[in-house]
């Protein structure tokens, strides 16, 4: 019985040091990804750095998934369809959408010590913000990513054809916006070398 109320207590120790590690002074951009991303602390905390950026890619992994899974099904509705114009375009971007997912599944910061140090921030630091505003805008363009593909399945479900070259191309955008953010994003990390003294 006192066992249980004991780890009990520790569990909420250790929530309450990890609120108190990122409630100090958060930008709204944190606060933001905070809210829509379960275990994501930021990156100011070492202890918490590298739990966040596992949790940010696992949730942008699960956005992929869903975006990937429906850009399939677009491609076999273009191909019921008989839309040629469309087929060497979709499977472009299923490619680079697998490719992406493999790159957001592993990624590789190559020898960044961003996860090392204590003070990202310091002299010749980051400024975290910015990274918390890449993630933001990665995230919203998986979400219309995810978004257009719906569309583009309804649009071609109901057989409203006419649109379908416009759809694809419109999504082809989409994914280069988005493979050029991330690269952004992780390009951000895999620089920061800032020596431990």
């Amino acid at each position: 019985m006192f066992g249980r109320k004991n780890k009990r207590k520790e569990k909420d120790k250790e929530k309450s040091k990890k609120q108190d590690i990122v409630d100090e002074g958060d930008s709204e951009a944190l606060r933001l990804l905070r809210a829509n991303i379960s275990n994501y602390y930021g990156y100011k905390n070492k202890d918490v750095r590298q739990s966040s950026d596992i949790a940010f890619r696992e949730h942008l992994l699960e956005l992929l998934r869903n975006a990937s899974d429906g850009m399939s099904k677009v491609h076999e509705l273009l191909i019921h369809s008989q839309l040629i114009t469309t087929w060497g375009l979709v499977g472009e971007i299923k490619k680079k959408l697998e490719k992406l997912r493999r790159e957001v599944a592993n990624t590789d910061y190559h020898k960044s010590t961003f996860f090392d140090i204590d003070d990202v921030e310091g002299p010749n630091g980051i400024d975290l913000s910015i990274l918390y505003l890449l993630e933001i805008e990665i995230l919203d363009i998986a979400v219309d990513l995810k978004e257009r593909v719906a569309k583009a399945n309804t649009n071609l479900e109901e057989m409203m054809l006419e649109n379908a070259e416009d759809d694809v191309k419109i999504l082809s955008s989409i994914v280069n916006s988005f493979e050029q953010t991330l690269s952004d994003r992780n390009e951000l990390i895999r620089a920061f070398e800032k020596m431990v003294l």
